[in-house]
């Protein structure tokens, strides 16, 4: 069952020191991994006491069961502060040690309204309102003040507002449980407007290639996911950076849920998953993009049970996974005590226990090799390998196209299907940059010169440039001629941005922990602004027309090889810089600028992509 809560009746609160209470949310949080400050434990005390004071006159409410901390389902840990729950309604309680509401703190309250009603699926179920307070504790007003789709209470007023308004009666202690325990669903009109946006608007963002270009593929999908079947199965889609396989997966995610909510798009591309969740988003019409398209953190909150080691029980668990990039799962020893296994095991334990409770599930994981740039990812794809080729997911039907055939030899129930492999770049208009890039890692300058001169002829561009003026010269220029303004900076995390600010002037660099809209924003619109520079971490699985890739001393010619210098720990440094690398050099779809700046030690870089013809 799922206990993401601290939960108590009026009666046993009003029962408790406060010091215990705050020790137990404090408790609570740390066991979900997650720290707290010593503000946070000051809103603790302040609410407890807000709360006394408002029912210590009353015994009306004493059996009503209050929710601290709920964790919303499928998300990570977004926790309003209080819910109530009455027979016909959800009240949501956020308090603030505050005289004055902010238009953050309006816009959270919001959220959580708007995700209880959206895709809690208890909350549907049960056609409960959904209602929400934001509480000012430190206002000496005392009174309500009605808004748009929220009450704002100054100071003392909650009992006033509990009694004033006709919420139903209190909601017994079990219902409260059954409810704090709902899956998530997403409504019914999400689905259809995201579909609907996701088919018919033009997201050429993401889809810079048609369903046509991609029919083998889908087909093959289609065939393995959509069409009803009674198995388990394990789907591998592999393919060269830039090839679709990402593509692949939403047409396949938005056919499983044409009708019904059965499938989840999984990433653990933290800035790919807000991106595209911020390009199917349009609250004009209801679209609301991450409805389906989830971060496997989430994933893993939602349905596995670190205490047990097992999935929850009970829990609603998605038919379908498309887990993109599934290389880049974590494995073992980096998931840790708590889990005790790797990502790809807890994802088919989980789905295992889906498959017990709809009959079927597939779970279809995307693999591009060579570019794991995270600590705990530099096994890739053996890291899948070690659990299929245990015994106990033997049950499982596994698909895997040809290439894959030397790892998996050893295992049975493996069929391949050779339309499961994408082995050409659509990034760049169907010319395949891997061989270019490929060459240039490997310091190869023949090789590079000759790939590059095959490119040339396709119409890709590679420029190179020591200052930023030159760079941007060039780009407004090509914008004005071709209104595209789809170009930004890019550069390896490894740059430590304050000692290039006489290169770069003074930009900030993105970072893959930034919101959904300042990611969105700057892949979409202000990028070309060029003063932002995103990392691999946030330009990985995206891609801009044309990229400005800034060598910031990483990654360095010496004696004719390339040198790795970086600035942080890597358990594999050469391998992991490479990697870094070879995801930068493949970004751009129409051409690239290659920006080094002057410098002695840069110079035989410099003279390096020279003698390719750069």
């Amino acid at each position: 069952m799922r206990r993401e809560f601290v939960g108590y009746t009026v009666r046993q609160l009003k029962g408790i020191p406060r010091e215990q209470f705050v020790n137990e949310l404090g408790d609570f949080t740390e066991s979900l991994d997650l720290k707290y400050s010593t503000s946070q434990k000051r809103s603790w005390g302040d609410c407890y006491d807000y709360l006394l004071q408002e029912f210590r006159n009353t015994t009306k409410y004493d059996d009503s069961f209050l929710l601290f901390e709920y964790c919303l389902p499928f998300t990570n840990y977004r926790r309003p502060d209080v819910i109530m729950l009455f027979e016909g309604t959800v009240l949501v309680l956020e308090f603030k040690r505050k005289d004055i509401s902010l238009d953050q703190d309006v816009d959270q309250l919001r959220g959580y309204l708007n995700f209880l009603r959206r895709y809690h699926d208890e909350t549907h179920k049960m056609h409960y309102d959904v209602k929400g307070a934001l509480i000012l504790t430190t206002s000496n007003e005392n009174h309500i003040q009605p808004c748009n789709g929220f009450s704002l209470v100054k100071g003392r007023g909650l009992h006033s507002l509990l009694e004033d308004q006709n919420f139903g009666g209190i909601l017994d202690r079990a219902s409260s449980f059954a409810w704090a325990e709902s899956g998530y669903e997403p409504s019914q009109n999400v689905l259809k407007a995201t579909f609907n946006m996701f088919l018919k608007d033009d997201l050429s963002m993401i889809k810079n290639i048609s369903e046509h270009e991609l029919q083998n593929i889908l087909r093959e999908l289609y065939e393995l996911t959509v069409e009803p079947h009674n198995k388990k199965r394990l789907i591998f889609l592999t393919g060269v950076p830039g090839a679709g396989k990402t593509l692949a997966l939403l047409h396949t995610l938005y056919q499983l849920n044409h009708k019904n909510f059965n499938a989840v798009f999984l990433t653990g591309n933290g800035p790919l998953e807000k991106v595209l969740s911020y390009l199917l988003t349009n609250a004009s019409i209801g679209a609301e993009g991450d409805s389906l398209i989830k971060g496997v953190l989430a994933y893993k909150k939602a349905y596995f049970n670190r205490n047990s080691k097992q999935p929850f029980e009970n829990s609603k668990i998605p038919a379908t996974i498309l887990f993109d990039e599934a290389q880049r799962a974590w494995n073992e020893k980096t998931m840790g005590a708590s889990y005790g296994m790797s990502e790809p095991e807890l994802i088919l334990k989980v789905q295992g226990a889906a498959a017990e409770q709809r009959g079927y599930t597939n779970v279809v994981a995307s693999i591009g090799f060579g570019q794991s740039i995270y600590r705990g990812e530099e096994d890739e794809f053996e890291t899948w390998v070690k659990v299929i080729e245990k015994p106990e997911y033997y049950d499982w039907e596994i698909y895997a196209p040809s290439m894959l055939k030397g790892k998996l030899s050893h295992i049975p129930n493996v069929t391949y299907l050779e339309d499961l492999h994408l082995d050409t770049s659509i990034r760049a208009n169907f010319i395949d940059t891997s061989l270019f890039i490929e060459a240039v890692l490997d310091a190869n300058v023949k090789v590079a010169r000759e790939e590059y001169r095959k490119l040339r002829e396709q119409g890709y561009f590679i420029h190179m440039v020591d200052n930023l003026a030159s760079a941007r010269s060039y780009l407004e220029g090509h914008a004005r001629n071709t209104g595209d303004k789809f170009y930004g900076l890019i550069s390896s995390s490894n740059m430590i941005i304050k000692e290039h600010q006489s290169d770069l002037g003074n930009v900030r660099m993105i970072q893959q922990s930034d919101s959904k809209e300042t990611i969105g924003k700057w892949y979409t619109k202000n990028s070309s602004e060029l003063n932002a520079i995103a990392t691999e971490f946030v330009c990985q699985g995206l891609e801009l027309n044309i990229p400005v890739l800034y060598f910031g001393g990483d990654f360095l010619m010496e004696n004719s090889r390339w040198k790795v210098m970086p600035t942080k720990k890597y358990e594999h440094p050469d391998k992991t810089i490479r990697n870094i690398y070879r995801v930068l050099f493949s970004r751009g779809r129409i051409g690239l600028f290659i920006f080094i700046p002057k410098s002695k030690s840069s110079e035989e870089t410099v003279k390096f992509f020279k003698t390719i013809g750069i």
